[in-house]
């Protein structure tokens, strides 16, 4: 089985489902993206990139969560599967 290679979730394809491996941010941003689910171990979806590099939306279980880009250039992840 090929290991998987872990990606910011910035660059993350929109559509596919991943698994969120490490976050490289503030305790005050882990915090905070930890209350939605996006915690390691935790499987996702990245469902919409808004253009001219606005924000991600990522759903995590039955919630929806509106992530800045330069937040998602510090959760690494890896795709599910």
């Amino acid at each position: 089985m090929r290991q998987q290679t872990m990606q910011s979730l910035d660059t993350f394809p929109v559509g596919a489902k991943g698994v969120v491996e490490q976050l490289d941010v503030s305790d005050e941003a882990f915090r905070r993206v930890a209350a939605f689910g996006l915690i390691p171990g935790n499987p996702f979806s990245l469902t919409r990139k808004a253009p001219f590099g606005g924000p991600l939306v990522v759903a995590v279980g039955a919630t929806r969560v509106l992530l800045r880009r330069n937040l998602a250039k510090s959760i690494k992840v890896r795709m599910a599967g």
